[in-house]
């Protein structure tokens, strides 16, 4: 909950602080979009059989992403931007697993999660264009996840972790009013973690990697504005954590796939 509204804070400030600097001289770019996400998740165990999953559709999990971006510079063949993204999301998925601590199978509890995830970061971005139709874009970012997974009430893992994220990507004008672009993302985890609440531990992940593709789409509503949606598919891997004891009983986080996916839908104002 802390972190949440450290960043939420910190997002305020940031549209506060650039804002107030002259527009004359410098460009804006904020937007805002609904954000729907599937979620398959899946834990195995050290033979790679799996223990349990997570699951939900975009209308289970749901929410909002935020950004700000200011242009540092620009000219007719490129330009490069500065920008700040909130999204937080929140829903329920179906867990299929077992019991902790117990003997049974996979499958012998159904039940449902409540999730929040929010995920942050500051980026840089350099764009160069070609014949006016045409845009190649790369940059670097550095960003900081966090989903809390609540199993009961009880039982509640924070999986947490910040990453330096490059991306690369090209976008081509069709017609007069739309773009069409494609970017890839990777996203290297670092002081990865998972705190659980039952039994009240603190583990040290072996690693968060996220490998994502985007595909959006836009249409220039006005000189300023811009709507867009946007398609994202996503692959996070987590590798097992070390080992913790508690009443005399080890306990370890396992290893992770996620399958993720995201459709965005929203508006661009530039100013």
């Amino acid at each position: 909950m802390k972190n949440r509204k450290t960043f939420l804070y910190l997002y305020i400030f940031f549209i506060f602080t650039v804002t107030n600097i002259s527009a004359k001289e410098n460009t804006f770019i904020s937007s805002i979009s609904f954000v729907g996400m599937s979620m398959d998740y899946r834990e195995y165990n050290l033979n790679g059989e799996i223990l349990d999953s997570e699951e939900s559709s975009y209308l289970d999990m749901s929410g909002l992403e935020m950004t700000l971006g200011y242009i540092v510079s620009k000219n007719i063949s490129s330009s490069s931007e500065v920008k700040f993204d909130f999204m937080i999301l929140s829903g329920e998925t179906k867990y299929i697993g077992s019991y902790l601590g117990s003997s049974l199978p996979y499958g012998s509890v159904i039940s449902t999660t409540k999730n929040t995830i929010i995920d942050t970061d500051i980026s840089y971005r350099r764009s160069n264009r070609f014949n006016n139709n045409l845009e190649l874009y790369y940059g670097i970012g550095l960003g900081y996840r966090e989903w809390e997974r609540a199993l009961s009430a009880s039982q509640v893992e924070v999986y947490s972790w910040y990453s330096i994220r490059p991306v690369i990507g090209i976008s081509a004008r069709i017609k007069e009013k739309f773009n069409l672009g494609i970017s890839l993302e990777y996203q290297y985890g670092l002081d990865t973690k998972m705190r659980s609440s039952n039994p009240r531990l603190d583990f040290t992940l072996g690693g968060a990697d996220i490998f994502e593709v985007s595909v959006p789409l836009s249409y220039k509503y006005k000189d300023n504005i811009e709507l867009f949606f946007e398609a994202t598919l996503q692959k996070q891997i987590i590798i097992e954590s070390d080992v913790k004891y508690a009443g005399g009983d080890g306990y370890y986080e396992p290893e992770s796939t996620a399958n993720n996916s995201y459709l965005k839908v929203g508006a661009v104002y530039r100013f």
